[in-house]
């Protein structure tokens, strides 16, 4: 697979720093692409992010879908800790807060949060949305 941020890669993603698989995801943009997967060995096994339900009740036709998308830009957010983490070209950057790069949080708040809904900007406390706001 390249190394691209697809849905059902985050049904494997766990918060570095508190190790919750409890993720929230929004998506700002998102592409197609002819990928050949087969949608039934990457079903999602918990939960569905490109629905929003969980995978069990999510049939085969609908992972034929998702399994056509990659998420070009968006945020997980750890629904346990507060922490987000920002996907940029189809990459996910999820970084140990002492690897984080404070300058692309920045860039990052700066051209997409009014993009993002109040109920997962709610979610997003470390690093502090309010300071990379005011900056």
């Amino acid at each position: 697979m390249n190394p691209v941020l697809k849905y059902f890669v985050l049904d494997l993603l766990a918060c570095p720093v508190c190790k919750s698989t409890n993720l929230k995801l929004h998506v700002i943009e998102e592409e197609e692409e002819d990928t050949g997967l087969d949608p039934g060995k990457v079903k999602c096994r918990s939960y569905c992010h490109y629905l929003g339900k969980p995978a069990g009740e999510v049939s085969i036709e609908e992972c034929r879908v998702c399994v056509k998308k990659r998420i070009k830009t968006g945020v997980i957010v750890c629904r346990d800790c507060g922490r987000w983490y920002p996907i940029i070209e189809t990459i996910a950057v999820m970084l140990d807060d002492e690897y984080r790069d404070e300058r692309i949080d920045k860039r990052f708040v700066k051209e997409y949060l009014d993009r993002i809904p109040e109920e997962v900007k709610g979610l997003m406390k470390i690093p502090d949305l309010n300071k990379l706001q005011g900056q």
